[in-house]
């Protein structure tokens, strides 16, 4: 985990550096937008998040759910199934690196949820009328924790609805903490028209 976190604040720093000024947002204008991804999480689980943000100028906020699960194809029995997840508010910056290009930064505050296996409690088999596939049943146990997340967002606008995304999230806790490297599509009013060679030469 600290390698990710190092390459994290590697690449924000490198982004701080590159920025231009933002001349796709204005002062009085907010911009919004619903963010989803899927990608990998680390030891071959899947990481999955959504996002609701609000943007004023480069400065944003937003309210988002992310976590990690392994994926098994005919899989029976063995609930509950481990994951760990989290609800997060993160603040930051998002800045444009040109006319289509984005890099957002943000951290914030959040409460993870961790839910695994507990002490074996029944075999669906064993009741009346039995079954056709074997669902072992565990106790559920559920751990929670205030964590710190993190984000680094690199964006392709589209157009002024839509931009196709690329993230690393982590997520620090003392329950257990989880990373996800995805990809993903933003939709909203994300930023204002850009305008063509020939219209900005016109008087």
């Amino acid at each position: 985990m600290k390698k990710y976190i190092l390459c994290l604040l590697c690449v924000c720093s490198t982004g701080l550096v590159v920025a231009q000024r933002d001349t796709l947002h204005q002062k009085r204008k907010t911009y919004f937008g619903l963010g989803f991804s899927l990608g990998g999480g680390g030891n071959g689980r899947l990481y999955s998040d959504i996002d609701i943000f609000l943007q004023k100028r480069n400065n944003f906020i937003s309210v988002k759910t992310s976590g990690v699960r392994r994926v098994r194809i005919f899989y029976f029995g063995g609930l509950p199934e481990p994951r760990v997840s989290d609800i997060s508010v993160l603040a930051g910056k998002s800045y444009t690196l040109n006319r289509y290009h984005y890099l957002r930064l943000g951290t914030g505050l959040a409460m993870a949820n961790q839910i695994s296996r507990g002490a074996f409690l029944y075999d669906d088999c064993d009741r009346p009328g039995g079954c056709l596939f074997s669902n072992y049943v565990y106790e559920t146990i559920i751990k929670r924790a205030i964590a710190l997340p993190m984000e680094i967002k690199y964006g392709l606008y589209m157009d002024g609805t839509a931009s196709l995304t690329v993230g690393f999230s982590a997520n620090l806790n003392k329950v257990e903490s989880f990373y996800g490297i995805s990809m993903g599509l933003a939709l909203g009013r994300l930023r204002d028209q850009v305008r063509r060679k020939h219209e900005s030469t016109q008087f």
